[in-house]
């Protein structure tokens, strides 16, 4: 069960307070509202007694009073996240983030509509904020263990040295494999592999994952028929990004994750009209015998994106037993596919990973924490250009 996440709401408006806080309690029970408070002092001495995780801040004139609020609380406690919220003056918050209070980001337009349409809507924005926050606070703590790693093996001579463990180059937590390749086009698509511990694996991840994410995102978990129905509908309830099980026919469409039915092989088809593709991806489903004793395959998966995808595809090996999944990356590589595998430590069964890293096609190895992380700076062109962050 991992800890609860412990916000404060920091808003005089007592409407807007309640509001907020009715929002963030329909979110889940992993998140704890520890007060809602009228102002920046007040929020100060709550955070002397009950240290919060997450701050919802409220941004009011004149500016000056609001910055000397915000850096207040950004020196006190530089590792909590902050959320500006505002009236609808997002020119405020613009020049707040010139000041480089870390702030996650901001919330606009309160006070205007406390609708059901306008609870979704907010619930969702913060969903992706409070994802945003724990990707941040596992890259940190990964960071940390890594660095407690290197002490260790420096103080320990005798111990064979990990020689794949990054340097100061790569992002924190992630393994590079012994041949990366180069990294110069935009990701076109994701694709997830994943089997034995793959849906709490996947509860860690895509709830990290924002409802902007700009590309399509199909997932293959091995399940039994009629189990990924409720597998996407739990996905989609704890996250910001839209996850649903896969609809034969339907078009792959960016900001969507798609989970393959149990039972049936998933395959990605370029619509035709007379011969010519029309540019449009459809999902098709297929009946076809097991691969890899698995139906449905990650290996059918991702040939058949190899055949429709111009872009570049980013590929996940994530938990599970066996290998499926490792051909259908080799036939992916043509297209110049970049391929992550879950580290060992964070998986519960370390094959599917385990034999895309030994047949030479894995790029780097991330711990579960990180993956989110690495699939925002990947997907968003973000790959760093030296020193750790």
């Amino acid at each position: 069960m991992s800890q609860s996440l412990k916000v404060l709401i920091v808003e005089k408006n007592s409407d807007n307070r309640d509001f907020i806080a009715k929002v963030i309690r329909g979110i889940g029970e992993d998140i704890e509202i520890i007060d809602s408070v009228a102002t920046g002092i007040s929020a100060v001495g709550r955070l002397k007694l009950h240290p919060a995780d997450i701050a919802l801040i409220e941004v009011d004139t004149p500016l000056a009073e609001s910055v000397k609020i915000f850096e207040k609380v950004h020196k006190t406690y530089p590792i909590m996240g902050i959320i500006a919220i505002s009236k609808g003056a997002e020119e405020l918050f613009d020049e707040i983030q010139t000041t480089q209070l870390g702030l996650l980001d901001s919330i606009s337009g309160l006070g205007m509509d406390f609708s059901e349409e306008a609870a979704l809507s907010l619930r969702r924005r913060i969903m992706a904020l409070f994802g945003l926050y724990k990707a941040r606070r596992n890259s940190r703590l990964t960071r940390q263990r890594h660095n407690e790693h290197a002490v260790l093996q420096e103080s320990t001579p005798n111990r064979m040295a990990h020689t794949d463990i990054i340097g100061g180059t790569y992002p924190a937590g992630a393994l590079r494999s012994l041949n990366p390749v180069s990294f110069n086009r935009k990701i076109e698509l994701i694709a997830i592999g994943v089997s034995t511990g793959g849906p709490n694996a996947l509860a860690d991840l895509i709830p990290l994952l924002p409802p902007d994410l700009g590309v399509p995102l199909l997932i293959v978990q091995h399940m039994p028929e009629f189990m990924t129905a409720s597998l996407a509908q739990s996905l989609n309830k704890k996250s910001a990004l839209e996850v649903r099980e896969a609809v034969d026919g339907e078009e792959v469409m960016p900001n969507i994750a798609y989970i393959a039915s149990g039972g049936r092989h998933m395959t990605v088809i370029a619509e035709r009209s007379n011969g010519v593709v029309l540019g449009k991806r459809l999902i098709r489903f297929t009946a076809d015998p097991p691969v890899n004793s698995c139906r449905p395959s990650v290996d059918v998966l991702f040939y058949s994106l190899a055949k429709v995808c111009s872009g570049r595809v980013l590929a996940l090996i994530m938990t599970g037993m066996g290998n499926d999944g490792t051909e259908g990356v080799r036939a992916l590589k043509e297209k110049n596919c970049y391929c992550i595998s879950q580290s060992e430590e964070t998986c519960v069964v370390y094959g599917m990973p385990r034999a895309v890293v030994e047949a030479g096609l894995c790029d780097e190895r991330t711990p579960l924490g990180n993956m989110a992380n690495r699939i925002l700076e990947l997907v968003r062109g973000e790959e760093l250009k030296g020193g750790m962050r």
